[in-house]
């Protein structure tokens, strides 16, 4: 069950990534925005193998 969470949860994240993207630039925050989508990922990732390893 949280297996299907995380794995909806990282859809979720990539199809919000290209607006996240475009808000970036337009607040002249593209390092932050690009960071945060980099560690989100890493841990969905995480969270994921973790899940599978149980």
């Amino acid at each position: 069950m949280l297996e299907r969470l995380m794995r909806f949860l990282r859809w979720v994240m990539r199809v919000w990534y290209p607006v996240l993207r475009i808000l970036g630039r337009l607040t002249a925050q593209e390092d932050r925005v690009e960071q945060w989508i980099s560690l989100s990922e890493e841990n969905l990732q995480n969270t994921l193998d973790t899940l599978e390893e149980e």
